[in-house]
This record gives structure tokens, C-alpha cells and sequence, in this order.
């Protein structure tokens, strides 16, 4: 009976330490495509038309061998993009155009549930600010299976743009609005990860202040802060790294769960450019490494596991040709931007592009 017990204990307590101390990588990337119609064809290093840009960006993507692709301002040409991404066989179905889409979609080889959108509830500019108020920007939520019962919270986001006063102020309130519900609807325990295109930067210390605004309430991280700053979030301390990937527009945020830690590795700007080195958007895509550690603990699966549901191809095309007269409508309403916009203008001239 002693020499039972005697091999059995070894036993139990490797495999415990085993389960607790599982790791893997798990990686990430964010790409602004640049697909918004005609102004899209001009923003890379070559004009290329929207659809044969998609269709190059969507092969490029392809081989990126990556766990999860969140895409922005992939808008009209988004099925060029999709029907390249043959290693991406979960994804989310479009939210449409320009005049009714949000932009926003999601590609993994692991399975995808459970997707929600949320467009902003405050936006500026149908003529000034960056114009974000003619789309409906705002974030896509999915629920990632890493590994089998394994689940990891990600969201893709693309916030209001623009660095003048009223841009700032709707950027403060989509970090409210984002911090809103994460702590109302992802306070299981799960591990967290929320990136794309934030349109904020550290260093212009403006005040939309994304880390008393979102980082604090949520307990999320900021990886180039944490990875090129010395864990810092002040853009003027010692180690701020001011070169790519540094301290940039598209972001990658994350938080460790209960059940896996996530370290962050390394963010690099992947070389996603034609054979002659062409870029085709004006941002450069962003890919993230984590390192992920099973902490031993199990969490229960989710009571819910919707898959994303077919589409309806005609009735989205029947509603964005009523959302393209509203916008139409509300670029005439937003005439009473124009002092706003001249103002604008003239800052931009005296002041010149903030970097």
C-alpha cells in the first residue's frame, strides 16, 4: 500500500504542474486596408483600384499565418478581400458600405462565436473633423476559441479620428463607451484583447486620454507601452521608443484572464507589400505576439455559442441605398460645419499635421 502511495504522488503532482503550466503563442494582427471607396485608391504607395487593392490586400493577409486578422475601413470591396482569405475560414459577415457599414470584420483559423457590433453612440464631422460621422464606425466583439474549451475575448475597433476639439471630445467618449461594455458584459474571467485602429497616440498628450479613460476602468495594457516604453504610459519618459512599431495610431490593448496569463512579445510592422514593395493603404498593419500560460484553473464553457448566421445579400444592398440618401441628407445639414471646417484649415496650415 506504501509503495502505491509512493508512485502515485509523483504522478499527480507532474501532471498538475504540467496543466498549470501550459504555453503558446498566440498572434495577432491589425490592418487598416484603406478601403473607403475612390479615397482609398489614392493612399498607398501606388493608386490601385478598390477592388483589385482588396483583392491584393486579401492575399497578402492570407499568408500571414496568424491567429486573428481584425480589418478596418473594410468597407464596398470587403468580399474581394474575403474570397482571398482561404486560411481564415471563420470570419464575420460584412456590415455593409460606407453609408451604413462600420468597416469592421474579423478573419481566425480557430472558431468564431457569439459576434456583436456596437456602432458609437457620439461621432463628429459629416465636413470637418476627419468626417467620421458619414459611416458607423464603432467596435466588433467575438468570442475566439484558442484551443478546444479555451476561450479569449477580442474586439476590433476603429475610434473617431481627427485631433481637433470636438474630434477629441467624441474619441473620450467612444473610450467610455467601449470601457462600458467590457465591464458590463466581460467580467467572466476570460482573457481580453481589444485592438485596431485607435487614432491615438500617446505623445500628442491630448485629452481623450485613453489611460485614465479605458485602460484603468478596464484593467487592459497597452503592448507598445508595455514592450517598447518600460511599462511606462508617458510618451516623454526615458525609454519611449519613437520608431516603428512604436507609439502609433493602430494599437493592440490586452488583459490576462483567470484561466490563461498573456505576455506580449513583441508588435512588428509586418511586410504586407506588393512584389515591388508597394503599400497599399496609408497604415502600416500591425502584428502582435503573446505569449499565453495556462494557469491550471478551468473555467466553465459559455452558456452561449452562436455561430455567425448566413447573410442576406439583397436586403443589405436594399438598405444601403436608403442609408446612402441619409448621408447625402446629412452632408447637407453638416453645411453648418463649414466655419468649423475653415477654422480647421487655417490651424492646419499654421500649425501643420500633428504627428
Amino acid at each position: 500500500m506504501m509503495l502505491c502511495v509512493l508512485l502515485l504522488v509523483p504522478t499527480t503532482v507532474c501532471a498538475h504542474a504540467q496543466d498549470g503550466g501550459k504555453t503558446g503563442t498566440l498572434r495577432m494582427v491589425a490592418y487598416n486596408v484603406s478601403g473607403i471607396p475612390f479615397v482609398g485608391d489614392f493612399q498607398g504607395t501606388v493608386f490601385t483600384l478598390t477592388n483589385d487593392r482588396a483583392k491584393r490586400i486579401g492575399r497578402l493577409l492570407n499568408s500571414t499565418d496568424v491567429d486573428f486578422i481584425g480589418t478596418e475601413e473594410d468597407f464596398n470591396s470587403h468580399k474581394y478581400l474575403a474570397a482571398e482569405m482561404t486560411n481564415y475560414p471563420y470570419r464575420s459577415n460584412t456590415s455593409g458600405g460606407l453609408a451604413q457599414g462600420q468597416g469592421l470584420n474579423v478573419f481566425s483559423p480557430h472558431p468564431l462565436y457569439n459576434m456583436y457590433r456596437e456602432s458609437w453612440e457620439k461621432e463628429f464631422g459629416y465636413l470637418s473633423g476627419s468626417m467620421d460621422a458619414i459611416s458607423n464606425k464603432g467596435f466588433i466583439y467575438t468570442l475566439m476559441e484558442l484551443e478546444k474549451g479555451v476561450y479569449i475575448h477580442v474586439i476590433n475597433v476603429h475610434m473617431d479620428a481627427g485631433y481637433d476639439v470636438l474630434s477629441i471630445r467624441a474619441r473620450r467618449d467612444n473610450f467610455r463607451q467601449l470601457t462600458e461594455f467590457i465591464q458590463t458584459n466581460l467580467n467572466d474571467g476570460r482573457a481580453l484583447i481589444v485592438q485596431g485602429d485607435f487614432n491615438f497616440k500617446f505623445k500628442r498628450h491630448l485629452q481623450d486620454d485613453i489611460y485614465n479613460n479605458l485602460l484603468v476602468p478596464t484593467g487592459l495594457r497597452d503592448v507598445w507601452a508595455e514592450v517598447y516604453n518600460g511599462g511606462s504610459y508617458d510618451a516623454d519618459a526615458p525609454d519611449f521608443d519613437p520608431t516603428d512599431p512604436g507609439d502609433t495610431l493602430d494599437r493592440i490593448l490586452y488583459r490576462s484572464g483567470e484561466d490563461l496569463t498573456l505576455e506580449p512579445v513583441s508588435k512588428t510592422v509586418p511586410p504586407l507589400t506588393g512584389e515591388k514593395g508597394e503599400r497599399y493603404t496609408d497604415h502600416d498593419p500591425m502584428l502582435t505576439e503573446f505569449k499565453y500560460t495556462s494557469t491550471g484553473k478551468t473555467l466553465p464553457a459559455p452558456e452561449k455559442l452562436e455561430e455567425p448566421q448566413p447573410q442576406d445579400d439583397k436586403q443589405l444592398a436594399l438598405r444601403e441605398i436608403g442609408w446612402v440618401f441619409l448621408r447625402l441628407l446629412q452632408v447637407m445639414v453638416g453645411m453648418v460645419e463649414l466655419p468649423y471646417l475653415i477654422v480647421q484649415g487655417f490651424d492646419l496650415l499654421i500649425n501643420g499635421k500633428m504627428a
